[in-house]
């Protein structure tokens, strides 16, 4: 993933038509935005679609984009918007399978999953556990805090919310993983 500062430069120079910088844009973000778009609705073709569409849509607009302080933070609300756009439903609804988003919190390429250990596959399987226990909500916003390095208040703006309702989001989901992670390795020294 590029930087902050690369970003903002190749985002200026697709802006001037450089072909080369908004392929590099729509390949440093497509995984991305695809994980993200993943926790808004299961619908891989939907997700697909709208990334898609985002960035046709950017390329036509190019000349009238501004220039956002985090290219990241835009394609994200961008990425939210047009799955609004494009689905007839809530999409929220596909929020709660837990299966999937707890998928692409574990998701290591092959290779690293042959080099990890058992503690770290158990350790994995712990807080797997312990997220399924967090709302739809609280999920996403500790996703994008923790997993997509937003701000609360980038948190906040993408969510809909106000900074204190994410505040309290993450509050009362740290309070949750707290008392499920100590439940879960309580009940695992008592197994041994």
């Amino acid at each position: 993933m590029a930087t902050l500062s690369n970003d903002i430069e190749l985002w200026q120079r697709f802006k001037k038509g450089d072909r080369t910088a908004f392929e590099n844009l729509y390949q440093a973000y497509f995984n991305v935005l695809g994980s993200y778009g993943f926790r808004l609705t299961s619908d891989k073709q939907l997700i697909e679609d709208a990334i898609q569409d985002l960035f046709i849509d950017l390329w036509r607009r190019k000349e009238y984009l501004n220039d956002p302080d985090n290219v990241k933070f835009y394609l994200f609300r961008s990425l939210r918007n047009q799955l609004l756009r494009n689905s007839r439903n809530n999409v929220f609804e596909g929020s709660e399978n837990i299966d999937s988003f707890l998928d692409y919190l574990t998701t290591l390429s092959v290779d690293q999953q042959l080099m990890n250990n058992e503690v770290l596959v158990d350790q994995q399987l712990h807080i797997q556990k312990a997220l399924s226990h967090l709302s739809p909500r609280q999920r996403e916003a500790i996703h994008l805090r923790f997993y997509q390095g937003l701000s609360i208040q980038q948190t906040a703006q993408l969510m809909e919310l106000t900074v204190q309702s994410v505040s309290n989001l993450l509050f009362k989901a740290y309070a949750v993983l707290r008392m499920s992670l100590k439940a879960i390795i309580s009940m695992v020294y008592f197994l041994f």
